[in-house]
């Protein structure tokens, strides 16, 4: 994975040398070159077959997020303990295809400006950079994903991501209640594995069934129906009740009410002010994760034993999320390109294991970049996509699995703000 980070940012590099001698050689001279470049899409490393080359590169980029999903959904699930093969053998094989062809989609079958590929490239060296630090091989994944979404319709990959994942996961369910996967293990909760549907941890199963309801909504999106809508709010409920990973079901409550919302609000573009209060949900939801913690009184021995009692009242609801980085506060130091992490505490809101992990400029960025897309698709009146990333970014206070596109495939509505395009042209569909 680090030979694939250097090779890739070392490619980028070779594309504009190219770039810059094809373009002078066709504007005679530099400076013309130059603002050709900077101003108008090309295909990198020349313009020859660009037709196919443009339907290729969405093809490459579905068929890497099916693998993708693929590996999430069914060689992490629990087949991975009845069939070791499944990670030793198989995923090593499976990621090197999905980035294969992640990195033929970035270099030969998407169109940039100098401006959207230096700003996208700065991102993806510093993705780089904490990488090597954290080690984090979804955050690195997550990066290419998003740099090779460009000029992908958002339906189309949301086509790919469930031809895949809904019959995978239907695969893994027939195997688990047939009793294959794993018929031995037992479950931390209350003896009754059955309930972890084939994941060993019912956050697991609660974040793939979460990423495909987000993904039916951005499929669907002005489309969906109230019928639809009772739909999301009955997976949180089943959710809730089944394997009561109560973070996704929360958040597919949270969905379901926002997007009842945006269908009676309908597609009515913002106006500034209202937009500039939708994007400023992100800072506030950060300076509630990294305050909060700062009021937890310790009164126990074990880490949720803490007040005061409305904060306690609190941490239990979050499954002792505030807790939990109140004792990051005391175990890690803060690194500006972040850090390997102990197993202990586990940080399972985000803004905080995005501060310890990969750092305060990591950490800047990201909500830079959502916020602006929240902003930016507000000005439109994309108000399904912006009740996606409303509750994604709530899921996130929750869950670390938002750095996953099998549990976020909303991070795609990211991919615009990335590339520093107009909101008009977020969504090449």
């Amino acid at each position: 994975m680090f030979g694939f980070a250097n090779g890739l940012l070392l490619a980028l590099f070779a594309a504009a040398a190219v770039d810059f001698v094809l373009a002078w050689r066709r504007c005679a001279g530099p400076a013309n070159g130059l603002r050709t470049l900077w101003r108008q899409e090309h295909l990198l490393f020349g313009g020859w077959g660009q037709a196919w080359r443009l339907r290729a590169g969405q093809g490459a980029f579905c068929l890497g997020l099916m693998l993708y999903e693929f590996t999430v959904v069914f060689c992490n699930s629990m087949a991975r303990e009845q069939w070791p093969w499944l990670q030793e053998r198989l995923s090593p094989v499976l990621d090197t295809l999905m980035y294969l062809a992640f990195f033929a989609k970035i270099l030969l079958g998407t169109r940039y400006t100098w401006r959207n590929l230096g700003v996208a490239g700065a991102l993806y060296f510093i993705a780089r950079w904490v990488y090597f630090n954290g080690q984090n091989i979804w955050f690195l994944g997550l990066a290419v994903v998003l740099l090779a979404a460009k000029d992908v319709p958002l339906r189309r990959a949301m086509k790919a991501f469930l031809a895949c994942g809904l019959p995978v996961l239907a695969l893994v369910e027939v195997l688990h209640f047939a009793g294959i996967l794993a018929p031995g293990a037992t479950s931390e909760r209350d003896g009754s594995f059955r309930l972890m549907f084939g994941y060993g941890h019912p956050n697991t199963f609660g974040g793939i069934v979460f990423g495909l309801l987000l993904a039916w909504v951005l499929l669907r999106r002005v489309r969906l129906c109230w019928l639809e809508i009772a739909g999301v709010a009955g997976v949180g409920v089943f959710l809730l009740l089944g394997p009561a990973s109560r973070s996704a079901a929360l958040c597919a409550l949270l969905l379901a009410l926002l997007l009842a919302g945006a269908k009676l609000l309908g597609p009515r573009p913002a106006g500034k002010p209202a937009a500039s209060l939708t994007a400023a949900l992100v800072p506030l939801v950060l300076a509630v994760s990294l305050i909060l913690p700062l009021f937890v009184v310790k009164v126990g021995p074990w880490a949720s034993d803490v007040g005061p009692a409305w904060l306690k009242r609190l941490d239990d609801l979050l499954t002792c999320r505030i807790s939990l980085s109140w004792a990051a506060y005391r175990v890690f130091d803060i690194k500006i390109a972040g850090q390997m992490l102990t197993e202990w505490p586990v940080l399972d809101n985000i803004f905080v294991y995005l501060l310890y992990q990969f750092g305060p400029v990591l950490l800047g960025l990201a909500v830079i970049l959502l916020a602006a897309a929240l902003y930016g698709h507000a000005r439109l009146g994309r108000w399904q996509e912006v009740a996606c990333l409303v509750t994604v970014l709530f899921y996130g206070y929750m869950e670390t699995q938002v750095l996953h596109i099998t549990s976020n495939p909303a991070a795609l509505l990211l991919c615009g703000a990335i590339f520093a395009l107009p909101p008009s042209r977020w969504d090449p569909s």
